[in-house]
């Protein structure tokens, strides 16, 4: 069971984005009551979202994957389907 937010809680991630000429990973913060903020490490600049947002886009790019994941075991399938010309 997940415990209530009441302060920010900031960590660095594993992820790297290019900015201001330097390659630097990611901070990610989580601030009460609910933001995600985003900046690269040594900028001041955070861009913030809601957890909503998060959940929306997360469950938005999961459906696309899973779409585009499925239109490509039909043209897989459909290849195999199909008999080759052989030239004689």
């Amino acid at each position: 069971m997940a415990t209530m937010l009441k302060k920010p809680v900031r960590r660095e991630s594993s992820g790297l984005i290019r900015e201001a000429g330097k390659v630097r990973p990611i901070i990610v913060s989580i601030e009460p009551p609910f933001l995600l903020g985003f900046r690269a490490k040594g900028c001041r600049k955070t861009y913030s979202l809601t957890a909503e947002c998060c959940y929306m886009l997360a469950v938005k790019a999961d459906m696309l994957d899973k779409r585009k994941q499925k239109a490509k075991d039909k043209k897989k399938k459909q290849k195999r389907g199909k008999p080759s010309r052989l030239n004689y």
